[in-house]
């Protein structure tokens, strides 16, 4: 989409060539913004030389005064690309109900679009834009909109100008008239699309090439069907919304809200690779799409679970330092020369409540998201049907199934406590490093002892 931030950047900062370049960002950036594309064929996307293209990037990632850059490098599996930085990433941030946006009509990446100037190029996105949130192919501007005063982009001249220049290129489906309104008599402009064009968008497809291009540089050299692509999006669009949903309805920093995202794209990838190596020995899983992001989500889980293992210890580490009062009050001492008072000693340890706020945070959100994954797995299993199949398991009883998904978590729980007792911080007494760890292991045997009672046939009273 083509948010309101990025529609005013466009309108006001961008020459001709600036404005094919991102509106190309646009349609090839993956969830978080990164444009997924080399610069040669995004030159030739945008219809200039790699030359100008490496000027143009140079200027969007230069400071921009007081605007945001438009561009921000990344570094992204060794290799350099670029964030498209105006506007929301496509899938964080927008809410359909309150938010406007212009949709990526199919005629701006045409090539009579791209030679339109500057000035052609403003008025048909002012149009666009407006029929996009209006929701009808028939548009109209006030006169004053669009020339207010001498100091606008447009006069009266160079507005002519650009709607004989938008008519010869692209009259055959739009049409744009000056009328006046009935009763004020005040001078509008009409733009009147072909029917069928508030239809006729492009679609995103860079996060599928992402996705095809990690399953491919994990070893798996076939072909992944768009139908089974879209099943794992789905999985790792759930990751993202539910990782960021607590913390954009919460008061949090945004260094909080960057590194859920960060983690977010660091676990759906990491675990498109164990997807893409466990392929060759799952081959039905590609004519499967429902499968597919089933075995997808579980391999998910298992990493979420040992992120989550991680902050948690982080959390611990850090909180046994804050602990050491006395520490920080010698640091305190020796920097300043002199006795300290207990809100000099509180401004030091300022940072470092930060950071257990932080890890204690994120330890929360993926514990959660933890809890909500094997409750939706057990809610799979019938009430008093032990001897019943599960659905799509491949013949597992209720019992087998129930037992399974218990082995599995706590398989996983006891490899992450042998790793931490052996790697875990020495801040932190051994015997306490899994304390964490250890709560949940209980708080899950509880859960599974219920869960058991539930699917154990009811017994038949005597009389």
């Amino acid at each position: 989409m083509i948010y309101e931030e990025t529609y005013h950047h466009l309108l006001r900062n961008a020459s001709s060539t600036e404005f094919d370049t991102c509106l190309y960002a646009l349609l090839h950036s993956d969830w978080d913004g990164v444009i997924q594309s080399p610069l040669h064929r995004m030159a030739r996307g945008v219809g200039t030389t790699e030359k100008y293209l490496r000027q143009i990037i140079r200027e969007f990632t230069a400071p921009q005064g007081s605007l945001p850059k438009v561009f921000v490098p990344v570094h992204q599996d060794g290799e350099l690309l670029y964030k498209f930085n105006l506007g929301p990433a496509s899938i964080l941030g927008f809410n359909k109900k309150t938010d406007r946006y212009c949709k990526k009509y199919r005629f701006f990446y045409s090539d009579a679009f791209k030679g339109l100037s500057i000035l052609g190029k403003r008025l048909l996105l002012m149009a666009a834009f407006r029929m996009s949130v209006s929701k009808s192919e028939e548009v109209m501007f006030d006169y004053s909109e669009i020339v207010p005063d001498g100091r606008s982009l447009f006069t009266r001249k160079r507005l002519v100008n650009a709607i004989d220049a938008v008519h010869d290129a692209l009259g055959y489906m739009v049409t744009i008239t000056f009328a006046s309104r009935t009763f004020s008599k005040k001078e509008v402009l009409v733009f009147t699309f072909n029917e069928g064009i508030l239809e006729q968008y492009m679609e995103n497809r860079a996060e599928r090439t992402l996705l095809r291009k990690t399953i491919f540089n994990s070893g798996f050299l076939g072909h992944i069907s768009d139908s089974v692509c879209m099943e794992l999006e789905r999985v790792g669009k759930y990751i993202y919304r539910s990782f960021l949903q607590e913390a954009t309805s919460s008061s949090i920093s945004t260094d909080i809200q960057q590194e859920l995202q960060k983690l977010a794209r660091f676990v759906y990838s990491h675990s498109l690779k164990k997807f893409a190596y466990a392929l060759p020995a799952n081959k039905h899983l590609l004519l499967a799409p429902k499968q597919a992001s089933a075995y997808l989500s579980k391999v998910i889980y298992n990493e979420t679970l040992e992120q989550m293992a991680k902050y948690a210890h982080q959390a611990a580490s850090i909180k046994s330092l804050l602990d050491r009062e006395h520490f920080h009050r010698d640091i305190s001492e020796k920097a300043l020369g002199r006795n300290v008072k207990d809100w000099e000693v509180a401004a030091h340890i300022e940072p470092i409540l930060q950071k257990h706020h932080q890890a204690d945070f994120i330890r929360r959100v993926l514990n959660d998201w933890c809890e909500k994954w094997l409750i939706s797995r057990v809610k799979k299993v019938p009430e008093s049907e032990g001897k019943r199949k599960v659905p799509n398991d491949d013949g597992q009883t209720a019992s087998e199934y129930m037992t399974s998904i218990r082995n599995d978590t706590f398989g996983e729980l006891d490899k992450l406590m042998a790793k931490i007792r052996k790697y875990g911080s020495h801040a932190i007494a051994p015997a306490a490093r899994n304390a964490a760890l250890a709560h949940k292991k209980n708080s899950l045997q509880a859960f599974f002892t219920i869960q058991k009672e539930r699917l154990a046939p009811a017994s038949i009273p005597n009389y």
